[in-house]
């Protein structure tokens, strides 16, 4: 995966950092270093919210609708305090230390989650937050970096580092996905939670001992823009904006998969083996790692593919495989929808999940793996982490949506309780809910593909390789 990195001369690079001499070829040493450390975080990222759902509704005794909403403010202040990372990061402390600083408040918060009470686990979930919120931006950040300093111009390299990266999330997501729910089951929630404590820690050092291999920072203000360079940056952002707005209606339901998901196998669906397979009963959230193990096989698939049937990036540009996306995207909980609409009075089999969850991660290599890249090569140079941040919010305000959706799953849901203006909403079925999953998806392919092509207009085609 890697070569001897060269030494570098006196010539600068954009960010008055310098350039290795002579022409470079392969990854750099330092994608080791943050592809095992990505792998170990996101092992216990995931790990943790892989059975985060079922531990708050059967150890805190919460409502599905409760638990789901809280699950989904977790994970917007997950995705919102990248914004406060990349500032933190451009401004005062620089990506690795930031990075390796925030670590800690991160294992701190994985160690006390199992150990939690009704009061200590906002403590918990805050720490989590904090930790990865903080980290998120930088690492992806600090990736791209590297490699413009390291390889500078070899755009279809960075690209595809970025894919491997991706690729290092998912096989860790994938790993703790499997293992934490039969370890919940074996040992309980206690045992289980020290896995991500660890893996954090192992996270912590790998980075760490990478840090000769990144790239040069210069932390403090960018130097000022002339008037000229300031009109093309708001000109650049705002065609990013515009893509980021779309991303919002992207996340609304594909973070349904780890809350709603595992409330519809628990209620809907038969989660028994066929007998001559053993006829183990899984647990419904047993079912996540589906999704990481899809994009293991996925991701690669996609580095092999598209340069066969596109090599120049110009039949197929990103904004088109950010618009599949989207339309594979639906389809996941389209299945949901049409599953719970022609059930009848049986349980139908779990294979409909794990189809759904198919269809979801065709969808989801398409758009943020392809995002990762778009908002890395089209933010201004001196604006990348900030871009990155603003991507990953998205996320949050997605998530932010969800907290006020979720409630009006299949339960119904009072507002302005106690006053004047109260009024009770009927609960959203299963099946119609998932139905408008898909149409919010769908509608968002729809306006992305006006937005889409505006954006290749104003910026040469966005054909950067994904």
């Amino acid at each position: 995966m890697s070569t001897p990195d060269t030494s570098a001369n006196d010539q600068r690079d954009d960010y008055g950092e310098p350039r290795p001499a002579g022409p470079a070829i392969g990854h750099p040493p330092a994608l080791l270093f943050m592809f095992w450390g990505e792998f170990a975080e996101r092992a216990s990222y995931y790990g943790m919210r892989t059975i985060l759902f079922l531990y708050l509704t059967t150890q805190f005794n919460l409502s599905d609708a409760v638990a789901g909403s809280t699950y989904s403010y977790f994970k917007a202040a997950c995705y919102f305090l990248p914004l406060l990372g990349g500032f933190l990061a451009d401004r005062f402390f620089g990506k690795y230390w930031t990075i390796v600083g925030f670590s800690v408040p991160y294992v701190a918060g994985q160690l006390l989650i199992g150990f939690a009470d009704q009061y200590t686990i906002f403590l918990a979930l805050a720490l989590l937050a904090m930790g990865s919120g903080v980290i998120k931006p930088n690492i992806s950040a600090l990736l791209g970096q590297t490699y413009d300093q390291k390889r500078p111009g070899n755009d279809v390299l960075r690209a595809n580092a970025f894919m491997w990266f991706y690729f290092s999330v998912n096989l860790g997501a994938t790993i703790s996905m499997a293992l934490l729910p039969w370890v919940r089951d074996e040992y309980g929630y206690k045992a289980a939670f020290l896995i991500p404590a660890g893996l954090m820690a192992l996270a912590l050092f790998i980075f760490a001992v990478g840090k000769k291999h990144y790239a040069t920072e210069t932390v403090g203000p960018a130097p000022p823009a002339t008037p000229e360079e300031r009109a093309l940056r708001w000109k650049t952002l705002r065609g990013l904006f515009g893509i980021f707005f779309l991303m919002i209606f992207f996340w609304v339901p594909y973070e349904h998969n780890d809350n709603l998901w595992i409330a519809f196998a628990r209620d809907r669906l038969d989660l028994t083996m066929p007998s001559w397979l053993g006829g183990r009963v899984f647990s419904p959230d047993a079912f996540q790692w589906v999704n990481g193990a899809l994009i293991l096989i996925l991701v690669p698939a996609s580095l092999w593919f598209w340069p066969k049937v596109d090599p120049t990036g110009k039949r197929f540009p990103q904004t088109t495989k950010i618009l599949m996306g989207l339309v594979f995207t639906a389809a996941g909980p389209a299945t949901l929808s049409l599953t719970g609409h022609f059930a009848g009075d049986g349980k139908p089999s779990f294979l409909w999940l794990m189809l759904a969850y198919l269809l979801l991660t065709v969808g989801e290599v398409l758009v943020y793996g392809t995002m990762l890249d778009l908002s890395y090569a089209y933010a201004p140079k001196s604006m990348k982490g900030f871009v990155t941040a603003c991507f990953l919010v998205t996320n949050a305000l997605g998530n932010m949506i969800n907290t006020q959706l979720i409630p009006f799953y299949e339960k119904p849901h009072t507002v302005f309780e106690g006053t004047s203006f109260e009024h009770t909403f009927p609960g959203i079925a299963p099946a119609n809910f998932f139905a408008m999953d898909a149409g919010i998806a769908l509608a968002a392919a729809v306006v992305f593909f006006f937005v889409g092509r505006s954006f290749n207009r104003a910026h040469g085609g966005a054909t950067a390789a994904a």
